[in-house]
């Protein structure tokens, strides 16, 4: 069993459910519509729900003459919004084998493409704060949209952050995966209802069903 220093989790799948694609779609396309899009599409809504690309979002913003750090801070705000809503409704709630989290022997850290604003309100809401020593994720800026995973940017500044070299990181998608091989360090992919017959290109270290199995092996 490998010897790790360190323990760093994905946020939305992994921690906390995930919000409906559907309802994320609807605020998208009211973000469009705050920045100035008189009859905004579905599409053009898919394009800034989920796993934006700076050249995505540039294409989108051009096609409606509007400056993208406009529409992306639409965007942004509007899906705070909403997920404070879910947050205080209680639909976005964290699993039920996250507890096994409180207290494990090695520093832990959040590290996620969510905005950071809506970590620490999830985190706070449900009183998760303390349990990690750091969390890093994006700012609702362009500019974030370069540094999120897979890049290992987010991966190696949590690592510094705890002061580890070895740490697990656990996620749900390709892109968590990937994001640990760049940064050299191994990976748990945690299935979920949403992911369970997920199949992936590049081979997981380990390959988990409940976060009790990541403490077991830490």
């Amino acid at each position: 069993m490998a010897d790790y220093d360190g323990l760093l989790l994905d946020h939305d799948g992994v921690l906390l459910t995930l919000t409906d694609r559907s309802t994320l779609r609807e605020s998208a396309l009211a973000a469009l519509r705050d920045a100035g899009v008189d009859a905004p599409t579905e599409t053009d809504a898919e394009t800034i729900c989920i796993r934006v690309s700076v050249d995505e979002l540039a294409a989108l913003a051009d096609r409606h003459s509007l400056p993208p750090e406009r529409l992306w801070q639409c965007r942004e705000d509007r899906i705070e919004t909403l997920l404070r809503a879910e947050l205080e409704a209680g639909r976005k709630a964290p699993y039920d084998d996250v507890p096994v989290l409180d207290g494990i022997g090695v520093p832990t850290g959040v590290v996620s493409n969510n905005q950071r604003r809506i970590i620490d309100a999830a985190l706070d809401a449900h009183d998760m704060a303390d349990w990690f020593e750091t969390v890093v994720a994006r700012e609702p800026t362009v500019e974030s949209l370069v540094e999120k995973k897979p890049e290992p940017t987010y991966l190696e500044a949590a690592m510094a952050d705890i002061g580890c070299s070895n740490p697990l990181y656990v996620g749900d998608s390709e892109s968590d995966v990937l994001a640990a091989d760049r940064a050299g360090v191994d990976v748990a992919f945690l299935r979920r209802r949403h992911n369970a017959d997920a199949t992936l290109d590049i081979r997981p270290t380990h390959d988990v069903g409940c976060l009790h199995a990541v403490v077991d092996l830490l």
